[in-house]
């Protein structure tokens, strides 16, 4: 979907390019202002509030959700509760949310950036074996083996049935 939308910023009127970029856990959009200025825009799937990308909650990031919302038919937002870990990596704080299910027999954990983005999948292959899925927007081979390992440590209580 490619949509032009026109708001109000600062008092003037703004118009901006909304490409749909699709994503299983959030609604995500690049927005391109008639300024030149552009970024990704999500929901969070916790509180299903618009987030623009690296810089959190903006105000702009309503106000593009809102003008997205008029023009979008996507379904009523359901919380995920996140668990949100905090651990020291090389001296500097890493946070991380996971969202823990089921499929079938398999224990699974959507892992979410500080940042409120989805980042991959870790499911429980056995007692020390975790597959991690990707998506489409990462490259998995750039994946971090270290921050996997500590977060799965951190996981790991979780998984005990």
């Amino acid at each position: 979907m490619n949509i032009i939308v026109h708001m109000k910023l600062s008092g003037e009127d703004v118009a901006a390019l909304v490409t749909d970029i699709p994503h299983k856990q959030h609604s995500m959009y690049k927005v391109t202002m008639e300024s030149g200025y552009n970024n990704i825009f999500f929901t969070d799937v916790e509180s299903g509030n618009w987030v623009e990308e690296d810089l959190g909650f903006t105000k702009l990031a309503k106000k593009i959700g809102v003008e997205i919302c008029n023009y979008s038919h996507r379904s009523v937002h359901v919380p995920k509760l996140l668990m949100w870990h905090t651990f020291y990596k090389e001296g500097k704080q890493v946070t991380f949310g996971a969202f823990n299910f089921m499929n079938a027999d398999q224990k699974m954990f959507e892992i979410y950036h500080s940042n409120r983005k989805y980042m991959f999948t870790l499911v429980q292959q056995t007692q020390e074996d975790w597959q991690v899925l990707g998506n489409d927007y990462i490259d998995i081979d750039a994946i971090d083996c270290v921050f996997i390992e500590h977060v799965i440590k951190v996981i790991a209580p979780y998984t005990y049935q």
